[in-house]
């Protein structure tokens, strides 16, 4: 079992590496020559596998005949492979021997597919603990993505990005952060920016989520693990409602992305002319803020729009309907319906009603306040510095825009390269809070801020239960509140330390980088695409942690042992 599950990495691998090889122009040689030694591996790896399959079997007669199928490929892919390797260098042109390697390439993944079935345990085990699958997810999108990137039908100059870009702008996109390596408006084509877009949805709504619900749509059953999947992912327990809550979850994501690109359309058309690229980039820019990603078509993100509140105040709002999350838009919204309709109800519909939900409070009071204050805080710092030439109206409004986006989006209609260092260091902490649980947005959560406040307040007037707006908090979540926020800020300390080590920039400037990225804000001071490779590594990896969150990452890398659990004698530690 194991050399079948070391060869599918193997060949996955090498045929993945030996197509992009075969790809890269004439004016790469060393290039060529990798991608022709690792052909010939992978030639050897598939005839290697083949001759030790027939050379082990007691009967090979019958070994034959049973896996005539797969001898069959094999013949088939040598063939095709002394075609490409002796032929196509004398028939560069021609079409057959492009096709011939297209094939080869669909018959080594075909085989590939082929052999995971005889790996299925494996991964059997990993699908059992819902946070490596929401891991192990989120990883194959971004890979998928890096690879669809690296393609020359995705970059304006035909070369497709480099790997190490490609890594990058696909974890920014699927992790809806914003930070990009490269110019989103001038590098990428139509494809390229379609492959983004659907990136960030995937990533805003989640992978599991959208493949359940197609399963939902084809009106497939779905297993109990499945359920239990669900209810991880959208922090729900009640199962025998999950179909209600993914429905809602996904239209209410359809729906309000519509109706943005809609009222955008309208706004781009003013300007642009209507036309199927207005239509385009109103869609573009509705899904990237419902969203939170701040992928923007302008070079310049949105600060050609600060002086069109239209425009401004439209993304601004599906950035915070995106950011206060799926619950509470679905409390507000069942709210809402019972007010419309309280007077057919009459008084016994009216004794229903439902009430805003504690979880629903908190989210909206949180956003309220981090929004003036950041709207007060930007405006004091930065009125009489990036904002000296605007006029009174336009500094309010970019004030509020940046107060909305500095948290969870990453758009920006000011240039934030001279922002001063007080400004980058205020602003970190808003990004580290982030938006509301179970939103399409990142950061530590106003939630969990939430629950860290109440327990200290509770500790401070010596109450002996955590308590917030008149309910208990388990005990369970202040555990999980203080994990989160003491690995987030041990992450961001590690992390802009290495940067700083790594490479010459400004203090602020390298914080603002790893908060943004942690928090998925998107955010940048304009370093970001002269970091060194190292640097740029370290990025990735915050905005993966920073999507995924410390209670999944930190889930699917805890040990099952099956130890039962076992109480010690307490121990006597001094505190404080």
């Amino acid at each position: 079992m194991k050399q079948y599950k070391y060869f599918i990495v193997i060949t996955a691998f090498l045929s993945v590496v030996s197509m992009y090889c075969e790809q890269s122009e004439a004016t790469l040689p060393a290039l060529r020559l990798a991608g022709k030694i690792i052909d010939y591996v992978l030639m050897a790896c598939v005839i290697g596998e083949t001759a030790v399959g027939i050379g082990t079997a007691k009967y090979k007669l019958h070994y034959i005949r049973t896996n005539a199928a797969s001898l069959a490929f094999t013949a088939v892919f040598v063939l095709l492979f002394c075609y490409a390797k002796f032929l196509y260098n004398s028939l560069a042109s021609s079409s057959i021997a492009v096709l011939a390697i297209i094939i080869r390439n669909i018959f080594m993944v075909l085989r590939i597919y082929s052999r995971m079935k005889r790996v299925k345990g494996y991964v059997e085990k990993m699908l059992v603990n819902p946070a490596q699958t929401i891991l192990m997810s989120f990883a194959a999108v971004i890979l998928t993505g890096t690879l669809l990137l690296m393609m020359n039908f995705t970059t304006t100059d035909g070369r497709g990005l480099t790997f190490l870009q490609a890594l990058f702008t696909s974890t920014s996109c699927v992790c809806v952060t914003g930070l990009t390596v490269v110019d989103t408006a001038t590098a990428f084509t139509f494809w390229g920016q379609l492959i983004l877009i659907v990136l960030i949805q995937i990533g805003g709504l989640g992978i599991m989520l959208l493949s359940y619900f197609t399963i939902y749509v084809i009106r497939r059953r779905v297993s109990l693990e499945d359920k239990m999947m669900l209810s991880y992912m959208l922090s729900d327990d009640d199962t025998a409602g999950i179909y209600r809550s993914m429905k809602n979850i996904v239209l209410t994501t359809f729906t309000i992305e519509g109706a943005g690109a809609a009222l955008l359309f309208a706004g781009f058309a003013v300007r642009e002319g209507i036309s199927l690229r207005s239509a385009w980039r109103a869609l573009f820019h509705s899904v990237s803020a419902f969203c939170n990603a701040g992928f923007a078509l302008y070079s310049d993100s949105l600060e050609g729009f600060r002086m069109n509140p239209y425009i401004t105040l439209i993304i601004a709002l599906l950035i915070i309907l995106g950011g206060i999350g799926f619950s509470c838009i679905t409390n507000i919204r069942a709210i809402a319906d019972a007010a419309l309709h309280s007077k057919k109800r009459g008084a016994e519909g009216a004794a229903k009603k439902p009430a805003l939900a504690l979880n629903t409070k908190i989210v909206l009071i949180g956003t309220a306040i981090l929004l003036a204050a950041g709207t007060l805080i930007f405006y004091i710092l930065e009125y009489d510095n990036t904002m000296a030439d605007y006029r009174l109206g336009e500094q309010y409004l970019a004030a509020f825009f940046q107060s909305v986006t500095f948290r969870t989006a990453g758009f920006n209609s000011v240039p934030f390269g001279a922002l001063r260092p007080a400004t980058y260091l205020i602003f970190c902490v808003f990004m580290v809070i982030g938006a509301a649980s179970g939103s399409t947005a990142g950061g530590m959560k106003i939630n969990t801020l939430a629950v860290l406040i109440a327990s200290l307040r509770s500790y401070w007037r010596g109450e002996k239960y955590h308590r917030l707006g008149g309910s208990e908090i388990a005990a369970d979540k202040v555990l999980q509140a203080s994990i989160i926020f003491t690995a987030d800020i041990v992450i961001l300390i590690a992390a802009g330390a290495l940067i700083s080590i790594s490479d010459a920039a400004p203090v602020e400037h390298i914080l603002f980088e790893v908060c943004s990225a942690l928090g998925t804000a998107g955010v940048t001071a304009g370093i970001t695409a002269g970091l060194s490779a190292f640097a740029k590594v370290i990025l990735i990896a915050l905005m993966f942690w920073g999507r995924l969150g410390a209670l999944t990452i930190l889930s699917a890398g805890a040990s099952d042992s099956g130890k039962a659990n076992i109480r010690f004698p307490q121990a006597e530690i001094s505190i404080g």
